[in-house]
């Protein structure tokens, strides 16, 4: 059922605090609307300039993922993750949880939630793999490039100067390890993704608060589906959907659910002001 109105948003949002504070386990699933909008680097002067160097030239698309990552560990993001990820701190602080997110800015992975609580199945930018994954190994990522990405950026070397990463095994191209290369190395999830499914069973007939923001149709298998079924098996359990148009929950869960028509960044930035 969708929510709506300042009184009754409010609400719900006490209602959600009241059920977390209460809850035995808290599950929560980041989705593919909850990753930090990559147009905002068209604000930037030189990223549009280096946007229309590149564009024309195919052997230059592997700069873009640099640059991304770069903007990353600067901190240059709207305040409005960073007040949703401080709204999800307060709220877990202190609580048993785990938190699967589609995300790949690693955003999460800079906030104060513990990273043995978080699995990120769809990678990010901490490791590189062989576009090919011609061995299931990853590495790290090289610094003597990122370094070269930064001075180009900064005006400090022509774009002829940079040099793509390879495969140290086969030549093959470097990529971050994220899901989009040609064949994605699931090894760099997997051991989180098994610890995910031991707390999982933990959570059977316990008091659980599943809360999902921003998940979509993109990768329904990996949380919306699954986070439906968990709580029509757990009698005990809880589901809040916040999403912008896809905030319905199916009929199974009945009455132990609650669809907010929201754009999940605003809205759990907004849970603890």
């Amino acid at each position: 059922m969708r929510r709506q109105g300042l009184e009754m948003e409010e609400h719900i949002m006490q209602e959600l605090r009241e059920r977390i504070r209460d809850a035995e386990l808290v599950l929560v699933g980041l989705g593919e609307d909850f990753e930090y909008d990559w147009n905002a680097l068209t604000s930037d002067g030189r990223y549009r300039e280096i946007a229309a160097e590149t564009g024309a030239g195919p052997e230059y698309v592997w700069i873009t993922p640099f640059l991304q990552k770069m903007v990353l560990q600067r901190g240059e993001r709207d305040a409005k993750w960073s007040g949703a990820y401080a709204s999800l701190e307060k709220l877990l602080a202190g609580k048993n949880y785990f938190i699967v997110s589609l995300c790949v800015d690693d955003y999460i992975y800079d906030t104060g939630l513990e990273q043995s609580r978080i699995v990120t199945p769809c990678g990010g930018f901490r490791q590189m793999q062989c576009d090919m994954n011609c061995s299931d190994v990853l590495s790290e990522v090289p610094s003597d490039t990122c370094l070269e990405v930064a001075k180009y950026y900064n005006g400090e070397l022509p774009v002829s100067a940079l040099r793509e990463p390879v495969c140290p095994l086969c030549g093959g191209k470097l990529r971050f390890n994220q899901l989009g290369v040609t064949r994605y190395a699931e090894k760099g999830y997997l051991a989180q993704w098994e610890r995910y499914t031991k707390w999982l069973q933990g959570t059977v007939n316990k008091r659980l608060c599943v809360l999902e923001l921003g998940v979509g149709m993109e990768y329904p298998t990996v949380i919306r589906f699954p986070f439906e079924k968990i709580v029509f098996y757990n009698q005990k359990a809880f589901l809040c959907r916040v999403h912008e148009t896809l905030y319905q929950v199916g009929d199974s869960v009945g009455e132990r659910s609650v669809g907010i028509a929201e754009e999940p960044v605003a809205w759990l930035r907004d849970m603890c002001l």
